[in-house]
């Protein structure tokens, strides 16, 4: 059961980029990270360098904004936890040092999070304010799957920002 759970929750991790170009589409699996070589010198000299957190506001006007769209439509709201928001902050700071824009695994999350059965996540960068975050991730599929679920009842949310400025931004669900 365990392993059909982890299934499903792999299967509702999304990802959103914030350019008119680059289509919003769902994950059904961790994409690769970039490749050294692809790399720009830019984000090479990056890598490593000090980023900084959102504010706590930030992540709570997330969090409301995101329970104000499952109240619309009639679902619970979830709950700030203090598992899913360990693992929402270490993965985005982990994005916005090294611009590896991928989903981490969800594996972790069973082991360390007692009593869960599911688990999801969206990620993102690029988006400044918390209401261009989670409108993004309302308009694709995955995203507002993962935001509406029903079976999921915590919630962990991080913003940080890269040394470029670019923020990157994380919702690690799980139920």
């Amino acid at each position: 059961m365990r392993i059909q759970t982890l299934a499903a929750g792999v299967l509702a991790a999304a990802l959103v980029l914030p350019t008119a170009q680059a289509a919003a589409h769902p994950s059904r699996a961790p994409s690769k990270a970039p490749s050294k070589a692809s790399s720009s010198a830019s984000e090479r000299a990056e890598r490593g360098a000090t980023v900084k957190p959102r504010s706590d506001a930030w992540e709570a006007k997330v969090l409301k904004l995101t329970n104000a769209r499952r109240k619309a439509h009639g679902v619970p709201p979830l709950k700030a936890g203090k598992c899913p928001d360990h693992f929402a902050e270490s993965w985005t700071r982990h994005m916005a040092r090294t611009h590896d824009f991928e989903h981490q695994s969800l594996s972790p999350f069973f082991r360390r999070c007692d009593g869960i059965s599911t688990a999801g996540e969206n990620i993102a960068y690029g988006y400044e304010t918390p209401r261009q975050l989670v409108s993004a991730w309302m308009h694709s599929k995955g995203h507002r799957e993962n935001i509406l679920n029903r079976r999921f009842h915590r919630i962990g949310v991080s913003g940080w920002r890269s040394t470029s400025g670019t923020t990157y931004a994380t919702q690690d669900f799980v139920g």
